[in-house]
């Protein structure tokens, strides 16, 4: 009869299959779990300390004592560094990226991989990584490229922290580069004018690739008018044109959209009503441009230079034909080193929104792009014409200050405004102190000086009247009393002024005893 085994109190247990062969330990770990593990050794004495090994080991990491997460990092560093990326691709395919989005990150990371010689987690470091990329860059690759390359790095280190792989991100403190200082393959956009000899070049055009020119010049009136990409417009059903709507759009599922949203684009109606016989001969359920070719750089580039040639036979002149085929007109290649291939279509539709003057708001929600920098900054292309346009806004140079900034700059409306102004109207202009707002004549023809027998209420004159710099002075000494208060001189007869007036002008007072012959303020006093 079997002896019946004992059930553990915490210990673990030891046993033999089938009563021969290694020791068997069987304990818990710190989740509950239980586990299961050979001693590989027949003497009961080392399986029972082996046994206590594992007993103790989740002992401390149930108490906290040890990180549990530890045993999962040194497990993982364990494993060749290439199941780690078998891993992460079977992420990546289930989280719905094209396969040519996985493959392209794949070639990237392995590549680099290579470059430094990492076999395990252990290896991967950034520093190594950094020279790795630097050696790219020396070898000839643009920083736009050694970015890409950092990107896809980055990304399966984030993965690895992500996943309880690796404790921390190594690589996340790595920068990447300003690919605008090192341009080399940089789209132009199509003007108006290009656009539509483009198409009618491509609607006349014979077959390429097995795709006719009516199909191709519907592509390029398609990408023009919507923005969407060339995998984006492949697959495009007939049932994606609603041609009828207010306004008409083109239905993009989330599947093949780039951004994964279901997308819908307004098309202008016009555009509608060119498809709508078009789109009859299509069988329904099959995409409308299945016969679209791969290479769609090649394909356009053709057409290009076909709309090209036409434009320059369109004129007899031989110096106009000279500077067509010098012109940047339907050029592939712009003397700026710009390039025209399929994605150009999506930078003109882009820069077209811009230059109609739609928003930045606008912009970005017709290209779909989550940053309004990428829409601005990346696809919008303007000219040098287009710049300068938008200086219509801005005040116009004249040839001198308007009269009314001369008048606010000195004070004074004088003739002579760019000369220097008497230093006892300095208070005045700066309207530091306060103009009196009665003031008195007094009569110089009369003998000892008396007051008028009628005042009469002074009002302040504009800045248009007139200013003289000096005062006239009164000299009867006869008035030095009546002038200890406030001064009153000649009337004004300077011809600029019909309607007359007087200076009153404050004198300076020492010891109580007022100058006649020094002023501290002057104003014009008028009827």
């Amino acid at each position: 009869m079997a002896r019946k085994r004992q059930r553990s109190r915490g210990q673990g247990t030891l046993f033999r299959r089938e009563g021969r062969g290694p020791w068997i330990a069987r304990w818990f770990d710190c989740t509950g779990k239980r586990k299961e593990a050979s001693a590989r050794t027949t003497d009961r004495a080392a399986a029972e300390r082996i046994l206590a090994k594992y007993v103790g080991d989740a002992a401390l990491r149930k108490a906290g004592v040890v990180d549990a997460r530890t045993d999962r990092y040194t497990a993982a560093d364990r494993r060749p560094l290439a199941e780690h990326v078998a891993d992460w691709k079977a992420s990546l395919s289930a989280q719905s990226v094209t396969q040519k989005q996985v493959a392209l990150l794949l070639t990237r990371v392995e590549a680099l991989l290579v470059a430094v010689k990492a076999e395990r987690l252990g290896d991967l470091s950034a520093s190594a990584i950094q020279n790795a990329i630097g050696e790219l860059r020396d070898g000839g690759k643009s920083l736009q490229t050694c970015q890409h390359y950092l990107r896809a790095i980055k990304q399966f280190s984030r993965w690895l922290r992500r996943d309880g792989r690796a404790p921390d991100d190594v690589l996340a403190h790595l920068t990447g580069y300003n690919a605008s200082t090192d341009h080399r393959y940089e789209r132009r956009p199509l003007n108006a004018d290009e656009v539509r000899l483009l198409i009618d070049t491509a609607e006349d055009g014979p077959p390429w690739r097995g795709m006719s020119g009516a199909d191709r010049a519907m592509l390029y009136r398609a990408a023009v008018g919507t923005g969407y990409r060339a995998a984006e417009l492949r697959s495009l059903l007939p049932v994606s044109f609603h041609l009828d709507a207010d306004p008409p759009t083109v239905a993009l599922q989330a599947a093949h959209s780039k951004r994964r949203r279901d997308d819908m684009q307004p098309i202008r109606p016009d555009l509608a009503e060119l498809v709508r016989p078009w789109l009859a001969d299509k069988p329904p359920g099959r995409p409308v441009f299945a016969n679209m070719p791969e290479k769609t750089a090649l394909m356009i580039r053709a057409d290009l230079r076909r709309a090209k040639a036409r434009w320059i036979r369109g004129t007899a002149d031989r110096g106009e034909r000279r500077e067509r085929r010098r012109s940047d007109f339907l050029a592939v290649v712009d003397d700026a080193g710009r390039l025209v291939d399929f994605h150009a279509l999506r930078t003109t539709y882009i820069t077209l929104l811009v230059k109609g003057g739609a928003s930045v708001k606008v912009a970005q929600e017709l290209a779909r792009h989550s940053d309004p920098k990428l829409t601005m900054n990346i696809y919008s292309k303007l000219g040098i014409h287009d710049l300068a346009g938008a200086l219509e806004c801005l005040p116009g140079a004249g040839s001198g200050a308007p009269e009314r900034e001369r008048m606010r700059a000195t004070g004074t409306d004088d003739a002579r405004a760019e000369a220097t102004t008497s230093p006892r109207l300095y208070p005045q202009q700066l309207e530091r102190e306060s103009k009196r707002p009665r003031a008195t004549p007094c009569d110089d023809g009369t003998p000892g000086g008396t007051l008028a027998s009628k005042r009469k209420t002074p009002m302040i004159a504009e800045s248009s009247e007139p200013v003289r710099h000096r005062a006239s002075e009164c000299h009867s000494d006869a008035t030095v009393a009546q002038l200890a208060e406030q001064r009153f001189c000649k009337p004004q007869v300077d011809g600029s002024s019909p309607s007359g007036g007087f200076i009153a002008c404050t004198p300076i007072t020492s010891h109580g005893v007022a100058n006649p012959r020094s002023f501290r303020e002057c104003i014009i006093i008028t009827e």
